[in-house]
């Protein structure tokens, strides 16, 4: 799969692709399917008639949280009033961003979650994974070429999803609301539908000439426009299934069937024995000591988690070269850009899957060779790429994540992804 980007998190980063148990594959699958009817009965939701599409930083009755859209901080700021903690809001938020924000949020692709509650640390690993029928030179010819681009698009590509999956595990350790009343907002915004803000057509025109031939995107997103009411009753129908049965109403029954059905169609690898034993795994967090602090942060195969200590151990290191300068000027990027350097190419070099391959976190993240890599920084000038290690290249901009905290102090840091922008783009039919 492809890695996602980006390294800050309030007490996390999560940034490795995975394809756990078997082999590579590429791209999640952005789904929008289906589903019946719920049982319980949560609280009504006011859901906002229009958004700004950018990010929401509020605060909430005892807690704060920080999230990519106005209608995802809406809702988690709903249920952390309603009484409950820092997971259920999570929860809540991921759901209104497979409807919301459909270019990142998802229930068709996979991502990770760092947790602490009452003290409690834990970390789900809930990444996307390769089909069974998924086999080790599936995107090669006879000449051990890469064919074309088929590992990144078409229905070969996709992994098995594994975000509801995670948001289900956490409930079921960490949760405290009815998950029925979780998936609410989520629901009535797929329902009732909600004014689609500039950037959410910015976004969809950008990727209409790559996805345009994907399986049902033009149909789904294609009419997507500033300032109108987009519904989406398919959807709603599905996390309906999934409010009233858990993980069960996506990996099994008529949700599941719409998936295998549309991989069949398609060529793809995915079937109802994929999703009937996907599981997403908890694991532990990094934990290291930086200044006076315990930092937690994600383990392999997250390679965000690594970076974030060497980042902070680093930053230290060459606290001295440092001083008086000014913060964002050119000398502070150019210092901060050469650290980044070196984290990118031991993120390159060293991170994998630790299900298959040896991961040396604990020397990665010791002082002294975490103080032997900021020696190799030049203070004037810019490294070459040739001298500060292997696979290096432009980062992708996808991918997004949220922090919350309620008052309790509970903490909740969350990225999730489709790798691309709308992952494949393949929506199966209803």
């Amino acid at each position: 799969m492809l890695g996602l980007n980006g390294l800050g998190w309030a007490i996390v980063s999560a940034v490795a692709a995975r394809c756990r148990r078997y082999a590579t594959v590429a791209l999640a699958l952005l789904i929008a399917t289906l589903t019946a009817c719920g049982t319980t009965q949560p609280r009504a939701f006011p859901a906002p008639t229009t958004s700004s599409g950018t990010a929401a930083v509020v605060e909430s009755q005892g807690g704060a949280l920080a999230m990519p859209d106005e209608f995802s901080a809406d809702a988690a700021r709903l249920i952390l009033n309603a009484g409950g903690n820092a997971v259920d809001a999570a929860i809540a938020a991921a759901f209104v961003l497979a409807v919301t924000y459909p270019e990142a949020g998802n229930i068709g692709g996979g991502g990770f979650m760092l947790v602490r509650v009452h003290g409690e640390a834990g970390f789900i690993d809930y990444r996307e994974v390769a089909p069974a029928a998924a086999s080790r030179d599936m995107y090669l010819d006879a000449r051990g070429e890469v064919v074309g681009d088929q590992s990144l698009t078409g229905h070969r590509a996709v992994g098995v999803p594994g975000t509801v999956a995670g948001l289900w595990l956490a409930h079921q350790r960490f949760g405290t609301r009815p998950w029925g009343e979780l998936l609410r907002p989520a629901i009535q915004l797929a329902t009732d539908g909600f004014i689609v803000p500039a950037q959410l057509e910015e976004r969809m025109k950008e990727d209409l000439q790559r996805l345009q031939r994907a399986s049902g995107f033009t149909r789904y997103f294609g009419g997507l426009r500033a300032g109108e009411r987009f519904r989406q009753p398919d959807l709603a129908r599905t996390l309906e299934r999934i409010a009233t049965r858990g993980a069960a109403g996506f990996y099994r029954g008529r949700t599941a069937r719409l998936i295998a059905q549309e991989m069949k169609r398609g060529h793809g690898l995915i079937d109802m024995a994929d999703l009937r034993g996907y599981r997403a795994l908890w694991r532990h967090p990094l934990r290291a000591q930086w200044r006076e602090y315990e930092v937690l942060s994600a383990p392999p195969p997250s390679s965000g988690g690594f970076a974030v200590i060497q980042l902070l151990k680093m930053s230290d290191a060459l606290q001295g070269s440092l001083v008086g300068v000014t913060h964002n000027s050119s000398q502070y990027i150019h210092v901060v850009a050469e650290m980044e350097k070196r984290v990118f190419a031991d993120r390159a070099q060293y991170l994998g899957d630790p299900d298959f391959t040896r991961v040396p976190v604990e020397r990665l993240i010791d002082d002294r060779y975490v103080a032997a890599r900021a020696a190799q920084v030049d203070l004037r000038q810019i490294s070459p790429l040739s001298s500060v290690g292997p696979g290096l290249g432009p980062e992708p901009h996808q991918t997004t994540h949220f922090s919350i905290v309620d008052g309790a102090g509970n903490a909740v840091a969350n990225t999730y992804t489709l790798n691309f922008s709308y992952g494949l783009g393949l929506v199966a039919p209803g």
